[in-house]
Protein backbone atom coordinates (compact mmCIF):
# COMPACT_ATOMS: atom_id res chain seq x y z
CA UNK A 1 0.00 0.00 0.00
CA UNK A 2 1.14 3.46 -0.82
CA UNK A 3 0.09 6.65 0.84
CA UNK A 4 0.59 10.27 -0.06
CA UNK A 5 -0.90 11.48 3.15
CA UNK A 6 0.45 14.01 5.57
CA UNK A 7 0.36 11.99 8.77
CA UNK A 8 1.89 14.74 10.91
CA UNK A 9 -1.61 15.56 12.21
CA UNK A 10 -3.55 12.28 12.38
CA UNK A 11 -6.06 13.72 14.88
CA UNK A 12 -7.70 16.00 12.30
CA UNK A 13 -11.23 14.93 11.47
CA UNK A 14 -11.76 14.27 7.77
CA UNK A 15 -15.46 13.42 7.39
CA UNK A 16 -15.63 13.78 3.59
CA UNK A 17 -14.58 10.57 1.87
CA UNK A 18 -14.42 9.10 -1.61
CA UNK A 19 -13.08 5.91 -3.13
CA UNK A 20 -12.16 5.24 -6.76
CA UNK A 21 -11.79 1.66 -8.00
CA UNK A 22 -10.20 1.58 -11.43
CA UNK A 23 -9.96 -1.81 -13.16
CA UNK A 24 -6.98 -1.96 -15.51
CA UNK A 25 -6.06 -4.57 -18.12
CA UNK A 26 -3.04 -5.94 -16.24
CA UNK A 27 -1.37 -5.90 -12.85
CA UNK A 28 1.57 -4.04 -14.39
CA UNK A 29 -0.73 -1.23 -15.58
CA UNK A 30 -2.26 -0.97 -12.10
CA UNK A 31 1.13 -0.89 -10.37
CA UNK A 32 2.59 1.66 -12.78
CA UNK A 33 -0.44 3.93 -12.45
CA UNK A 34 -0.26 3.69 -8.65
CA UNK A 35 3.44 4.56 -8.75
CA UNK A 36 2.83 7.54 -11.05
CA UNK A 37 -0.06 8.95 -9.01
CA UNK A 38 1.40 8.39 -5.55
CA UNK A 39 4.63 10.33 -6.16
CA UNK A 40 3.30 13.72 -5.09
CA UNK A 41 1.78 14.21 -1.68
CA UNK A 42 -1.00 16.66 -0.97
CA UNK A 43 -0.13 20.15 0.19
CA UNK A 44 -1.22 20.77 3.73
CA UNK A 45 -3.24 18.40 5.86
CA UNK A 46 -6.80 19.00 4.67
CA UNK A 47 -6.78 15.99 2.35
CA UNK A 48 -5.14 12.57 2.45
CA UNK A 49 -4.95 9.92 -0.27
CA UNK A 50 -4.22 6.22 0.05
CA UNK A 51 -3.34 4.01 -2.93
CA UNK A 52 -3.51 0.24 -3.20
CA UNK A 53 -3.67 -2.38 -5.92
CA UNK A 54 -6.40 -4.92 -5.25
CA UNK A 55 -7.54 -8.23 -6.66
CA UNK A 56 -10.08 -8.01 -9.46
CA UNK A 57 -13.13 -10.22 -9.31
CA UNK A 58 -16.82 -9.89 -10.01
CA UNK A 59 -17.58 -10.51 -6.34
CA UNK A 60 -14.67 -8.43 -5.03
CA UNK A 61 -16.71 -5.43 -3.97
CA UNK A 62 -20.01 -7.18 -3.38
CA UNK A 63 -21.64 -5.42 -6.31
CA UNK A 64 -21.66 -8.41 -8.65
CA UNK A 65 -20.74 -6.10 -11.55
CA UNK A 66 -18.34 -7.14 -14.26
CA UNK A 67 -15.41 -4.74 -14.50
CA UNK A 68 -15.19 -5.04 -18.29
CA UNK A 69 -11.82 -6.76 -18.37
CA UNK A 70 -11.01 -10.35 -19.20
CA UNK A 71 -12.29 -11.95 -15.99
CA UNK A 72 -8.99 -12.85 -14.35
CA UNK A 73 -8.57 -12.16 -10.67
CA UNK A 74 -5.02 -10.80 -10.57
CA UNK A 75 -4.07 -7.65 -8.69
CA UNK A 76 -5.13 -5.12 -11.31
CA UNK A 77 -7.64 -2.80 -9.66
CA UNK A 78 -6.19 0.50 -8.52
CA UNK A 79 -8.01 1.70 -5.42
CA UNK A 80 -7.62 5.32 -4.36
CA UNK A 81 -9.20 6.45 -1.10
CA UNK A 82 -9.57 10.11 -0.20
CA UNK A 83 -10.45 11.74 3.12
CA UNK A 84 -10.88 15.51 3.46
CA UNK A 85 -11.80 18.16 5.99
CA UNK A 86 -14.02 20.01 3.49
CA UNK A 87 -16.24 18.92 0.61
CA UNK A 88 -14.59 21.44 -1.72
CA UNK A 89 -11.13 20.04 -0.99
CA UNK A 90 -12.40 16.53 -1.69
CA UNK A 91 -13.95 17.61 -5.00
CA UNK A 92 -10.76 19.33 -6.14
CA UNK A 93 -8.56 16.37 -5.17
CA UNK A 94 -10.80 13.82 -6.91
CA UNK A 95 -11.11 15.97 -10.03
CA UNK A 96 -7.36 16.51 -10.21
CA UNK A 97 -6.73 12.80 -9.71
CA UNK A 98 -9.05 11.93 -12.61
CA UNK A 99 -7.17 14.45 -14.78
CA UNK A 100 -3.84 12.83 -13.84
CA UNK A 101 -5.27 9.34 -14.50
CA UNK A 102 -6.36 10.48 -17.95
CA UNK A 103 -2.89 11.83 -18.81
CA UNK A 104 -1.12 8.73 -17.47
CA UNK A 105 -3.38 6.34 -19.39
CA UNK A 106 -2.83 8.33 -22.60
CA UNK A 107 0.93 8.04 -22.02
CA UNK A 108 0.62 4.28 -21.43
CA UNK A 109 -1.33 3.99 -24.65
CA UNK A 110 1.10 6.11 -26.65
CA UNK A 111 4.41 4.86 -25.25
CA UNK A 112 3.55 1.49 -23.72
CA UNK A 113 3.93 0.49 -20.11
Amino acid sequence: RHSSSNMATPDIERPYKCQINLALPTATHAQHLRDVLSVDGELGNKIVKFFSVERASKEGDGSGRDDGCDGNDELRVLRIRFAATEAKMLRVAVSTTYDMINVALKCFQEFGE
